[in-house]
């Protein structure tokens, strides 16, 4: 499945500009990817940001913000078929399921970090921190001996966020690329 989604449009400098997403699931992979660009031109350039751009606007959970002032969704004009509640679901899930085959940890050690993280402010690296904390709660190494980063662990991204993710509206305008 490949996506491409126009969100609406947000302030950008003294005007508006599109906001597009595009969501991946590479089935060879079994890689969830997403990605944004905030007024793509034909040039190849754009008005805004581009790549992961979710780290630019506020999230559902203020724990799960980037940036000191993220933009709100209320600054968004949301194109047909997107609200604000839609907005943040779709954060939700980009913000957990991102590259869910490049996971850190193993299920026990990611489970321990959702259930207690910590707030990283961009573009602070959490990897030794995380290490840190992992081995003062007796998890790094797990109770398997698997040790924090020692490679890429894959997670299955659960059907219904798939569902999820298809159902939501298709771009109603052709960007100039995304």
């Amino acid at each position: 499945m490949r996506k491409v989604m126009r969100i609406g449009t947000i302030p950008c400098g003294r005007r508006y500009a599109n906001l597009y997403c595009t969501v991946e699931d590479r089935k060879d992979s079994g890689e969830l990817t997403f990605t944004g660009v905030v007024g793509p031109l034909r040039s190849g350039n754009a008005l805004g940001s581009c790549g992961q751009i979710n780290m630019e606007f506020a999230h559902r959970n203020p724990e799960d913000n980037k940036y000191p002032n993220p933009i709100d969704a209320s600054a968004i004009h949301f194109a047909p078929g997107w609200s604000e509640d839609k907005w943040l679901d779709f954060l939700d899930a980009w913000n957990r399921w991102h590259l869910n085959n490049m996971r850190a940890g193993s299920k026990i050690q990611e489970d321990w970090l959702r259930k207690y993280p910590r707030q990283t402010v961009y573009p602070e690296t959490h990897y030794e921190k995380t290490r840190k904390r992992l081995a003062r709660a007796g998890l790094n190494p797990d109770p398997d001996g698997y040790k924090y980063g020692s490679r890429w662990n894959r997670e299955e991204v659960p059907a219904g966020v798939l569902s999820f993710l298809q159902s939501l509206p298709t771009a109603d305008k052709t960007p100039a690329w995304v």
